[in-house]
């Protein structure tokens, strides 16, 4: 029997503590550059489609299918807008 206020399985998730979410915002605050906008340097350079962009480890990753059928990707600084 389960009674109000009380979960079966997992526990609820608590939300972030206001510190940690102002911790995250500093970062983002900083950026040059946006995840759109490292797409859009990227489609600059390189010709072909977009398959995918992702911010991970502090780094935009944009994917591109090219029109000789390889796959390329590329790594934008989000601070300064470079890429490789």
């Amino acid at each position: 029997m389960v009674l109000a206020g009380q979960h079966r399985g997992r526990r609820p998730r608590r939300p972030a503590a206001p510190l940690a979410r102002a911790a995250r915002r500093p970062m983002r605050e900083a950026e040059a550059v946006t995840l759109d906008d490292a797409v859009s340097l990227v489609r600059r350079r390189v010709e072909g489609r977009v398959l995918a962009a992702e911010r991970r480890r502090g780094l935009y990753r944009v994917r591109v299918l090219t029109p000789d059928g390889r796959v390329r990707r590329f790594r934008v600084d989000p601070l300064t807008g470079e890429f490789r």
